[in-house]
């Protein structure tokens, strides 16, 4: 009987000890980051959340001092690729860059792509138009001859074809096309996140308005970090750091330095 209890137990302390020393295996992406310590990032370019100063040859922004901040806490270093935002997930799909961190909104159609992280940071629609020009709501702008330009791949321009039944939506490659189109009056409006509009109305007050929707005329729409589907442990990984931060209120501070609403990291009330 003794016999048999040694080996019992000895055979309990060898799988014991099987679990704890057997090495966990990451998915082939993680692997490589953190042999590596290196993860290659898409970018695109967006005021006040990641942009390249051609000056100092950095970027800086809120997600900009959120991915050094991730270089601090983990010490993997981030190598920023800069891209446009119909180019993100192309390029991830492609295997040119291990994460997205654009802030890239989760969006239904977006996920049949790519798999998101919990959100970063959260953004309204809205539209800029012409200061002095007779758009003043969204039932002004919806109707049939007028224009609205959009981002080619953001979440304002699937806002915009599906909330606009009478205007024109036309996609254009760049932000500064988009707004050009309003400015030279060949768009009646401009659609857009309420952060950037916002800003881009201070810069210009007598040239362009931002103009916020009723509740049930705009959408919210979540900043997210977004990988391949093939990489569910590179979801984990990110996640804990992401919700690590947002306990300790970091978002909130980020927004506040980028002088940036406090919704943005809370949410809609």
């Amino acid at each position: 009987m003794f016999r048999r209890i040694a080996a019992a137990v000895t055979g309990a302390l060898a799988f014991a000890m099987a679990l704890t020393v057997s090495p966990v295996q990451a998915g082939p992406t993680l692997d490589k980051i953190i042999k590596e310590k290196k993860m290659v990032v898409g970018v695109a370019p967006w005021n006040r959340f990641v942009l390249l100063n051609p000056k100092t040859g950095e970027f800086e922004g809120f997600i900009a001092d959120d991915i050094r901040n991730f270089e601090q806490m983990t010490g993997i270093k981030v190598q920023l690729v800069n891209t446009t935002w119909a180019g993100l997930i192309a390029g991830l799909q492609a295997g040119q860059w291990d994460v997205i961190m654009s802030g890239l909104g989760a969006t239904p159609e977006r996920a049949t792509a790519v798999a998101f992280t919990d959100p970063i940071g959260y953004l309204s629609s809205t539209a800029m138009v012409q200061s002095k020009g007779p758009i003043k709501s969204f039932e002004d702008l919806d109707k049939p001859g007028n224009t609205v330009s959009v981002v080619t791949g953001t979440a304002a321009q699937q806002f915009a074809q599906r909330a606009f039944k009478n205007a024109k939506v036309n996609p254009l490659s760049d932000t500064a096309a988009a707004v050009l189109e309003v400015m030279q009056g060949r768009s009646s409006a401009y659609i857009g996140d309420a952060v950037s509009n916002a800003l881009r109305a201070e810069e210009r007050p007598d040239e362009l308005h931002n103009i916020r929707f009723p509740a049930d005329k705009t959408e919210w729409t979540t900043m997210n970090h977004a990988v391949r589907y093939g990489d569910p442990d590179l979801v984990t990984f990110l996640n804990t750091y992401v919700r690590a931060m947002q306990l300790r209120g970091f978002y909130r501070t980020l927004a506040e330095k980028w002088k940036l609403p406090p919704e943005l990291a809370t949410g809609p009330r």
